[in-house]
C-alpha cells in the first residue's frame, strides 16, 4: 500500500550515470559526460522505494525523483491524469486489450507541464535562479508558466518564427521570448549562445536529465492505474526524450517488483520529417547530414524535429533493447486517427497524440503486434483551445 507523502523527506540518494560509457559523477546540474559526451541519467537507490499517497505526481513518486520533496513547486504545475481501457477503440484497431493515458488534461494541454515542474525543483536544488532554454512550444509553454508560479526565477525563451505561435504563454518580464528566423535547431544554438555569452545556465533540451525524471511519472502512474502490465508502450517521438523517460520509469519498477518486464517501446514520428524512423528501418546506428530535414513541416507539429543526430543513437538503444522500434505514419493517417478518437473515444488529442493510434492500426494490420498483447497509447497532449477544431 502507497505511504503518505512527506515533503520534508531528503532526496534519494543518487549519482549521475552517463548512458554511453557509464562514467559517473556526484550530483550536481551538468548536461553532458565529460569522458564521452553522452547523456547523463541520475541512478537512483531504490531500496525501499514506494508511491506515496498524495494528488500531486511529484510527491506521489517522490521515492522515485533525484530532487528534495522540499524544492518541489506548488501544486497545479502538473497533475495526475486518466489511464484507462479503451476496448471499443481497440477492437476497432485489432488490439482489444488497448490502454490510453490523456495527457491533454494537464494545465497547459501537455504532458510537458510533468518535465517544468521536476526542473525547476532541481533548479531550486542547485541555486539556478535564471536561465535560458528553446522548444517548438509545448516544452517552453510549461516552463514559462511554472516560472510565473516560482516567484523567484527567471528563463529567456528562444523559438523559431514558424512556432512563435506554439508558444502560448504570454511573454513577461521573467519569461522574455526571442524569435530567431530560423528552425528550431537554430533556434536552439542561438539559446546557447546567449547562455554562453551573458553566463547564464543553458537548459538543455534532451539532454537535461531532470525534463526525463519529469515524463517518467506518467509512465510510473499509468502502470499503477493499470490492472495488468502492458507488453507493449507507444508514444509520438521528436527528440525520444519521453520514451527514454518510460524506459528508464520501467527499468525502476522492475528492480522494485512492481513489473515483471519492460514492455516493448514503439516510438513513432510523421512521414514528412521522420530521420529517425528511416534511419532505424535501414538498419543505420547514427544519423548524418543527409538526414537533417531542412525545413521540416507536417501536421504533427510537437513532433517537428528535423535534426535528431544527437538523440537518434539513444531511441536506437531503446528500440533495440527493449524488442520495439521506431515507425512513421502519413499525415492522412494522422487525421483519420484523430478522428476516430474523438469519435470513439471522445478524446480531442494533438495530431502529434493521433500518431499513437495510426502506428498501432499500421502495427497491427501488419501482424507485428497481436489481439493477445495489452498496449499502452500515451496521448501526450491535445491542441491549443484558442485554435483547435473539433474533428469531423
Amino acid at each position: 500500500m502507497p505511504v503518505d507523502a512527506d515533503a520534508s523527506a531528503p532526496s534519494p540518494a543518487f549519482a549521475l550515470t552517463c548512458l554511453l560509457c557509464g562514467w559517473q559523477c556526484e550530483p550536481q546540474f551538468t548536461l553532458r559526460c565529460e569522458r564521452c559526451t553522452g547523456a547523463l541519467d541520475p541512478r537512483l537507490d531504490l531500496d525501499g522505494a514506494a508511491p506515496r499517497e498524495s494528488g500531486r505526481p511529484e510527491l506521489a513518486y517522490q521515492d522515485f525523483l533525484p530532487v528534495e520533496p522540499r524544492f518541489l513547486p506548488a501544486a497545479g504545475i502538473s497533475v495526475r491524469t486518466p489511464c484507462r481501457p479503451a476496448p471499443e477503440l481497440g477492437a476497432l484497431l485489432g488490439l482489444p486489450n488497448l490502454w490510453v493515458k490523456d495527457e491533454s488534461r494537464q494545465p497547459t494541454g501537455t504532458t510537458k507541464d510533468r518535465l517544468a515542474s521536476v526542473v525547476l525543483a532541481v533548479f531550486r536544488q542547485f541555486g539556478i535562479e535564471e536561465w535560458v532554454a528553446s522548444s517548438t512550444g509545448n516544452s517552453s509553454t510549461s516552463l514559462a508558466r511554472a516560472v510565473e508560479h516560482d516567484g523567484s526565477m527567471r528563463a529567456h525563451f528562444f523559438c523559431g518564427r514558424e512556432f512563435a505561435g506554439d508558444h502560448r504563454a504570454e511573454p513577461g518580464e521573467r519569461t522574455p521570448l526571442t524569435v530567431v528566423d530560423g528552425s528550431y535547431a537554430e533556434a536552439s544554438r542561438a539559446a546557447q549562445r546567449f547562455a554562453e555569452e551573458n553566463g547564464l545556465v543553458w537548459e538543455g533540451g534532451f539532454f537535461n536529465w531532470a525534463r526525463r525524471e519529469g515524463l517518467k511519472l506518467t509512465y510510473l502512474e499509468a502502470f499503477d492505474s493499470m490492472d495488468v502490465q502492458p507488453d507493449v508502450v507507444v508514444q509520438a517521438v521528436s527528440s525520444g526524450m519521453g520514451m527514454l523517460a518510460a524506459r528508464k520509469g520501467a527499468e525502476e519498477y522492475v528492480a522494485t517488483g512492481r513489473l515483471t518486464a519492460v514492455p516493448r517501446m514503439l516510438m513513432v514520428q510523421q512521414d514528412t520529417c521522420a530521420p529517425m524512423a528511416r534511419a532505424w528501418r535501414e538498419g543505420r546506428e547514427e544519423l548524418t547530414e543527409d538526414d537533417v530535414v531542412k525545413d521540416p513541416a507536417g501536421l504533427a507539429r510537437a513532433i517537428l524535429l528535423g535534426d535528431a543526430r544527437a538523440t537518434y543513437p539513444y531511441m536506437r538503444d531503446v528500440a533495440a533493447g527493449t524488442g520495439g522500434g521506431i515507425v512513421e505514419v502519413g499525415q492522412e493517417e494522422l487525421v483519420e486517427a484523430r478522428t476516430l478518437l474523438h469519435k470513439v473515444e471522445g478524446l480531442e488529442v494533438c495530431h502529434s497524440s493521433a500518431a499513437t493510434v495510426a502506428a498501432l492500426r499500421n502495427e497491427a494490420a501488419a501482424g507485428r503486434l497481436t489481439p493477445d498483447q495489452v498496449v499502452l497509447a500515451n496521448l501526450t497532449g491535445g491542441d491549443d483551445p484558442r485554435t483547435a477544431r473539433r474533428p469531423d
